[in-house]
C-alpha cells in the first residue's frame, strides 16, 4: 500500500526511490520467513519511479538502525530527503508538498523538518504553519545540515524527565513523550529530542497528506488503535514562508490530545490517563 500510493504521486516518475530492506532476525519463525519473501517480491516489482535502489541488508539491523543508517546515507548524498516508513500511505501530492516546502525553508536555521501528517483538527481550509512540535516521523522531510544534529545518545534524558518545566515542554499536552525516551527501539523520539534541544520548529499542514496504517497490530512500536486519517488530495499552492509559530494552530494540536475523542482512538493512552487520574485522586 505504501508503494502503490507513492507511485501515484505526481512526481514519482521524477523521483529516486531508495528502499532499505532489513534482513531476518536469527531466530525468525516460519511465518516471518514467508513474510520476508513476500516483502522481497513486492519491492522488486516494476514500480514507476525514475530510479529504484534497493539496499538489501545482509544482517538484521533492527528498525531503528536501519532507518538511521539509511537516512544518513541518502541525505548526505543529496542534501535533502523525504522519508516514509513502510506503514505510511501518502496522498498523490505528498512529494510535491515536501519538495515545495524543502525549497522554501532550506536556509531557515530553526526549521528542522517538513511534516506531512496532521491530526484531525476539524479545519476546512488548507494552510501550513510552524509548530514547536519540531519533528514527526509519519511522512516527513529534512536537510543534511539539520539531520547532522541527530543525537543517538539521549544524554539529557534524566534532566527532561525530572524537571517539571522541561517535561511539560517536551510532552505534547497529555501525550507522555518524555517516557518514550526510555525506549531504545524508537529512533523517532531521538529525532524529536534532537530538535527539542535546539528549540527547533517543524512545518505542518492543517490537513494531512499522510495516513498511518500501522495501528492494526502489525506495527513495530504502534500496537492497535482505530486511528485513521482522511488524506488531503489537492496540490499545495502555498508559497508563503512563515517566520513565527502559529499559536492558534499549535493550540489545536494540543487540544487534540486533551479532547475526549482521542481516547477512543488510542485505548492505551486512555488507560494511562485513567490510571494517572486515579493516582491523583488518591493524593487528594
Amino acid at each position: 500500500q505504501t508503494l502503490e500510493a507513492l507511485e501515484k504521486n505526481e512526481l514519482s516518475d521524477q523521483s529516486v526511490l531508495y528502499i532499505y530492506a532489513d534482513n531476518l532476525k536469527e531466530l525468525a519463525t516460519i511465518e516471518q520467513i514467508e513474510d520476508y519473501k513476500k516483502v522481497n517480491e513486492i519491492i522488486n516489482r516494476s514500480w514507476k519511479f525514475k530510479q529504484i535502489i534497493i539496499i538489501q541488508r545482509q544482517q538484521n539491523f533492527g528498525s531503528a538502525e536501519n532507518l538511521i543508517d539509511g537516512i544518513t546515507f541518502v541525505v548526505n548524498k543529496y542534501g535533502k530527503i523525504i522519508v516514509l516508513e513502510d506503514d505510511i500511505v501518502a496522498s498523490p501530492f505528498f512529494i510535491h508538498y515536501c519538495n515545495q516546502q524543502l525549497d522554501i525553508y532550506e536556509n531557515i536555521s530553526n526549521v528542522y523538518s517538513i511534516n506531512g501528517y496532521q491530526f484531525d483538527l476539524n479545519l476546512q481550509e488548507f494552510e501550513t504553519f510552524l509548530s514547536p512540535l519540531g519533528a514527526s516521523s509519519w511522512g516527513w522531510a529534512t536537510w543534511a545540515d539539520k539531520w547532522s544534529t541527530f543525537e543517538r545518545n539521549v544524554e539529557y534524558k534524566s534532566l527532561i524527565q525530572n524537571n517539571k518545566f522541561l517535561t511539560s515542554r517536551f510532552n505534547l499536552a497529555d501525550y507522555n513523550y518524555s517516557a518514550m525516551l526510555d525506549n531504545p527501539k524508537s529512533w523517532a523520539i531521538k529525532w524529536y529530542y534532537s530538535v527539542f534541544l535546539r528549540n527547533g520548529l517543524g512545518l505542518f499542514p492543517t490537513q494531512s497528506f499522510i495516513n498511518n496504517i500501522g495501528f492494526d497490530g502489525s506495527g513495530e512500536n504502534c500496537g492497535y488503535s482505530e486511528l485513521s486519517q482522511n488524506l488531503f488530495n489537492l496540490k499545495s499552492t502555498i508559497l508563503t514562508r512563515h517566520e513565527t509559530i502559529n499559536i492558534e494552530y499549535y493550540k489545536k494540536q494540543l487540544d487534540y490530545f486533551t479532547d475526549n475523542s482521542i481516547q477512543k482512538k488510542q485505548p492505551l493512552l486512555n488507560t494511562f490517563l485513567n490510571a494517572l487520574r486515579k493516582f491523583k485522586s488518591m493524593l487528594k
